[in-house]
């Protein structure tokens, strides 16, 4: 585990590691001024089709104004981290050139993508982990259809990290995709646990699926405590997740103020870049537009 960046932020010292680790030190009580990390939709077009997409993407979304962004986010100190995600990321035009300024930056970006997207785009993601312009590669998965189109970025990052959703995927896709890093040459399986979003187009799904995603959830809450000790696996969770699985009754008090790193807004916020505003998440339907604050502002303000 070695350094990645350290900064200072208000009266806290944020060290990042290259696995993802981050360290807060801090007397007192912290109180950061901007945030840690933010979740920022550049584009809100995607041709994926997911039914439960709580940010509506589709074939007629618009791309974000990029240079606009990174004006937003101009005051923030490198290590910090740039969670991107759409719609599809990889077909906003500017991407490449976005991702290489905040590298330039010191801002360490992370990306999503849809597991039906890695084989129309295998030449952009390769060019991201070549020039190390995502330090994590996100994967929206669902299901073993398209592993054969995942199958050779697993060696090329030891920071690929699949997106499980709570009420969508199976619990037990976290065996075989355990199965499926170590067949392809990964050094251990990395999944984040995310919960279901009733927001957007996830609101209908849940209307007409609500029986079948209720019985899935409740899979999860029964059963996750039997991967905690699985060999190469290692296993994050959104906040929403965190929350739908009652998480904190498998930690001593002491342990949960160890890892668990804060609520929604604490030290992170969320930008749609393509509708130009602020929220403390992407499920919080109070936005604040980029003409009326600014993100320090925006920031301390929630």
């Amino acid at each position: 585990m070695n350094l990645l960046h350290s900064y200072t932020n208000g009266n806290t010292h944020v060290s990042l590691y290259d696995d993802g680790t981050k360290v807060r030190e801090f007397d007192g009580k912290p109180i950061p001024v901007h945030p840690e990390s933010m979740d920022v939709k550049i584009t809100n077009y995607c041709d994926g089709g997911c039914r439960w997409c709580h940010e509506k993407s589709n074939m007629s979304g618009q791309h974000a104004d990029l240079t606009r962004l990174l004006e937003v986010i101009k005051d923030l100190p490198a290590g910090v981290e740039i969670a991107i995600g759409g719609g599809n990321p990889l077909s906003h035009p500017d991407l490449l050139p976005f991702l290489r300024e905040l590298k330039t930056r010191g801002l360490v970006a992370n990306m999503t993508v849809n597991q039906k997207h890695f084989k129309p785009y295998a030449k952009e993601i390769q060019i991201l982990l070549e020039e190390k312009l995502i330090h994590g590669l996100g994967v929206s998965y669902n299901g073993t259809k398209y592993q054969t189109d995942i199958a050779p970025f697993v060696s090329m990052t030891s920071n690929m990290v699949f997106h499980l959703i709570m009420g969508i995927n199976s619990i037990y896709e976290i065996d075989d995709l355990m199965g499926f890093v170590k067949a392809n040459g990964g050094e251990s399986c990395k999944v984040l646990i995310l919960g279901y979003k009733d927001y957007g187009n996830g609101s209908v799904h849940y209307l007409h699926d609500k029986e079948a995603i209720e019985h899935n959830k409740l899979r999860w809450f029964r059963y996750l405590a039997s991967f905690f000790k699985s060999e190469n696996l290692t296993l994050s969770f959104d906040n929403l997740a965190i929350s739908q699985l009652n998480l904190k009754r498998f930690f001593t008090d002491a342990a949960w103020q160890k890892f668990y790193m804060g609520d929604e807004g604490s030290y992170t916020c969320y930008i749609d870049a393509v509708n130009q505003t602020f929220a403390v998440c992407s499920v919080e339907p109070n936005r604040v537009s980029f003409d009326d604050t600014d993100l320090f502002s925006f920031f301390q303000s929630i």
